[in-house]
This record gives structure tokens, sequence and C-alpha cells, in this order.
């Protein structure tokens, strides 16, 4: 938080590229979800790390503390538009027809229903997080934000790797049904 108040306040460009940097295991732990292989995973990265991106840079300190809880809807937004392309970020120099003949009015209907999407998501992601238990929700944050192993996460909480793994299951299930259920 620190890093992003100085990025906004002073115009910092360190402080967002560490902002960035130790926010990538987020990206990585999402990404993996997403891929079907390791080469497959290396440009989710690519692509959730734009996300990420747009996300530290339109986060607003005074709307809420938590950049991964901002964070995580733009990257899977960014995902979810890679895999829907089809195509690889790194393109060799090929030009994307669909791409180049957009004009500014195109743009902006694409901008307003990625916002709108954004804004879905994020209401259907908090309403998810409220079905879970406090434990839970830490245990899903440590996972996924912090990308720690469930050995790590049982070191830290005082539990056993076999309580975390069973924790982190039911939340799991808990969001998974939550998502899928109106």
């Amino acid at each position: 938080m620190e890093l992003l108040v100085r990025y906004r306040n002073a115009d910092d460009r360190g402080a967002r590229e560490r902002a960035i940097e130790q926010n990538l295991p987020l990206v990585r732990a999402l990404a993996r979800r997403f891929s079907r292989s390791a080469e497959q995973t290396d440009e989710l990265v690519q692509a959730g790390s734009i996300g990420l991106i747009k996300a530290v840079d339109g986060f607003d300190a005074g709307r809420g503390r938590d950049l991964g809880a901002y964070a995580v809807p733009t990257i899977v937004g960014e995902l979810r538009r890679h895999q829907s392309r089809g195509a690889s970020l790194s393109t060799g120099g090929r030009t994307w027809p669909a791409l180049t003949a957009l004009d500014e009015s195109s743009v902006e209907a694409v901008g307003a229903e990625t916002e709108l999407r954004r804004t879905e998501t994020r209401a259907a992601l908090r309403a998810a997080f409220r079905t879970l238990t406090r434990r839970e929700r830490e245990v899903v944050a440590l996972r996924f934000y912090r990308d720690l192993t469930q050995e790590s996460i049982a070191e830290e909480l005082g539990l056993s790797q076999a309580q975390v793994s069973r924790v982190l299951s039911t939340a799991l299930g808990k969001l998974r049904r939550a998502l899928v259920e109106p």
C-alpha cells in the first residue's frame, strides 16, 4: 500500500515497478488456473501482467486498501481476453487486421463493455468471498495472493499442512458454488 501511495503522490516510478513485482505471484497463480501447458502459462503470465499494470495504475487507495482484491478481476479479464483471441502476445511482427481497423467509437464501446464486465466480476467475487469464513479468506489470500505453499501457510498460521489443505479445499468449493449459482 505504501508503494502505491508513493507512486500516486510523488509519481515514484520505482515504487510502481516494485508494487508490480510484488504482485507477480498473484498473476502467476491466476495464469496457472487458465493454463493447459507450460508454454501457455508463460503467455498467460504476460497477458495477466498487463492486467496487473492496469490495476496498479488504476488503483485508488481512497476506495480500498487491498490491491489484490482490486487487481484479480482486471487480471482475470486480461487472461480471458487473451484466451478468447487465441493469439500469442509475441506475434512476430504480424499485424492483426481487427485491431488496426478499430476507430475511436469502437475503442470507447469496448472500454465501456470491459468496465461493465470488470464491475460485474468484482461484485461476483466480493459476494463469493463473503461466503468464506475469516480463516478460509486468510488461507486463500496466502495461497493465491502471496503464492505461498500449503506448508508455508501451515507454518505461518500454526496449522498442519493437512488442515490447510482441507480449509483450502472447502474454501475453493464454496467459491465455485457461489460463482456458478446465480
